[in-house]
């Protein structure tokens, strides 16, 4: 990996000190919901957590998002939010915003949401520094050939995947290390949990049954720019750390 970054799960404080420490990143998750991220008082309380870690992520908010819904109202709530989400990065010194692109497979044909995403992406972008990486994160998804598609028609160096191992794991048809090899040096970002398969539960790594050891390996053969980001329970975040650093991919 070339940067370890901690998510906060929405606690702040549960995870600045841990990061100030070890020079690590912060990815801050308060923002994912829309409420956050419509106070001031917020968005001022976590520009002061935040004073001194030396890179910090965002994650934007998601719930009901559908960036290439064939519903136009429902694409411009997602242009809302994601510029929200966009204006608290810039605030708070957020240099790398996860978003959710929103598609949900069976509920349209990827042939028509993708062009539909392309548009929406570029009117979103639209002024915005390139010194911001935005990193799109699966979720739903069968396969990374959506995501693949995506960032073909986008088309712009700014944007990669913020690869969610636990969501490929439990949600996808795809496993995990398949994900990794389709997409490579497009993944920009990861999101690391561990789960049994079946629900997506935010373990502590070594707690489920994903791979760990050939998926971390496969992260630095086929991905080695690719930020790590914990996430999992403040609580678990020692013992993941712990299993990152037996298992010989944190030094």
């Amino acid at each position: 990996m070339t940067d370890l970054y901690i998510c906060d799960e929405a606690d702040v404080d549960s995870a600045v000190d841990l990061c100030r420490i070890n020079g690590w990143g912060i990815e801050i998750q308060a923002f994912y919901d829309p409420v956050a991220a419509d106070d001031p008082a917020q968005i001022q309380r976590h520009r002061e957590a935040v004073s001194g870690i030396p890179r910090i992520a965002l994650h934007g908010p998601f719930g009901d998002l559908c960036a290439g819904s064939f519903d136009a109202m429902v694409r411009e709530v997602a242009h809302h939010r994601f510029d929200l989400a966009y204006d608290v990065a810039c605030e708070i010194g957020a240099t790398d915003i996860v978003l959710h692109h929103g598609y949900v497979p069976g509920a349209g044909p990827p042939a028509s949401w993708v062009p539909r995403f392309a548009d929406f992406w570029e009117a979103f972008s639209e002024g915005k520094t390139g010194e911001v990486r935005f990193h799109l994160e699966n979720m739903l998804e069968h396969g990374p050939e959506l995501v693949t598609d995506v960032l073909a028609a986008i088309r712009q160096d700014n944007v990669d995947v913020c690869l969610d191992i636990g969501h490929a794991h439990c949600n996808s048809r795809t496993d995990a290390i398949k994900w990794i090899e389709a997409l490579g040096q497009r993944i920009g970002y990861v999101h690391l949990h561990d789960n049994h398969g079946e629900r997506d539960e935010h373990l502590a790594l070594g707690e489920g049954d994903i791979p760990l050891v050939d998926v971390c390996q496969a992260l630095q053969d086929q991905a080695p720019e690719a930020t790590w980001a914990i996430e999992c329970s403040p609580r678990d975040t020692p013992q993941s750390i712990r299993w990152l650093s037996e298992h010989g991919f944190l030094q």
